[in-house]
Parts: C-alpha cells; structure tokens; sequence
C-alpha cells in the first residue's frame, strides 16, 4: 500500500507541476483502432522535452493487443477495477483491483500466442507513459 501511495503522490505532483502545460485532444485515431476502450486521455508537459501520458482504458474480453513496444521512459499500468494480465515480468501473472505492473521502454510484447484466456472478463485500467514530445507513445510492429 505504501508503494501505491507513493505512486500516485509523484504522479499527483508530476501532474499539478505541470498543470500549466496541459494539452487535450491528442489525436487517438491510431490508439483507438489499436487499443479499443479508451475513456479519457490527457497530456502534460514535462521539462527535458517529454510529455506524461495520462489514459484511462476499459474494456471487456480484449484478449491480447497487437504487437508494440513504448520508446522512452516506458508504461505504468495500473488496474482500477476487474483484471488484466501482462508478461513484464518474464511470466504471465493476472492482475486484479489495485495491483500494477510496469513495461520497460522498447520492450516488445502484444499478440503473444501463449497468452493466457481470461474469459469473459472486463479491465478499467490507468495507463501512464512518459515519452518524448511531439512523439508517438506507442510504435506497432506488423
């Protein structure tokens, strides 16, 4: 509980620090295709060039997403409510409420064959990513 707290106090602060800088209306054309279920989407400038990536997603019996990796700072997943699942740590493991994992930058995954069924499931997850300004957060692969 402690690390959750502390999560989410540097991303509060990440988030009124730059509060100033906001950006709305990213064009979601590609994630939306990509990435069905997106709710809210929000971008906040950061110093250095990059840009905090604020999503929430939900879906229902997704399965598994098209082949990507995240340039830059990498992806924080954080489930809000139901369950998903990610292979981040070398091994699938279901996440559920308040749990969350972390994709490192240029880690490829997505459309894995041995991706566990998570039946008839639905996720309502916070997805936060750091990336660069001015570029895209996610690159897929065919």
């Amino acid at each position: 509980m402690i690390k959750i707290s502390k999560i989410f106090i540097i991303l509060f602060l990440a988030i009124n620090i730059t509060a100033g800088h906001h950006e709305s209306g990213h064009d979601h054309e590609k994630d939306e295709i990509s990435f069905p279920g997106l709710v809210s989407s929000e971008i906040f400038k950061l110093s250095n060039g990059m840009d905090l990536h604020v999503e929430r997603r939900k879906t229902c019996n997704q399965g598994t997403v098209p082949k990507h990796f995240h340039p830059a700072a990498g992806t924080l997943v954080y489930v809000l409510d139901g369950k998903s699942q990610s292979k981040s740590t070398g091994k699938w493991k279901t996440y559920s409420n308040n749990d969350y994992w972390f994709e490192r930058s240029d880690w490829v995954h997505g459309g894995e064959a041995d991706a566990p069924d998570l039946g008839e499931v639905c996720s309502d997850l916070l997805v936060v990513r750091v990336a660069e300004a001015g570029k895209e957060h996610t690159v897929f692969i065919e």
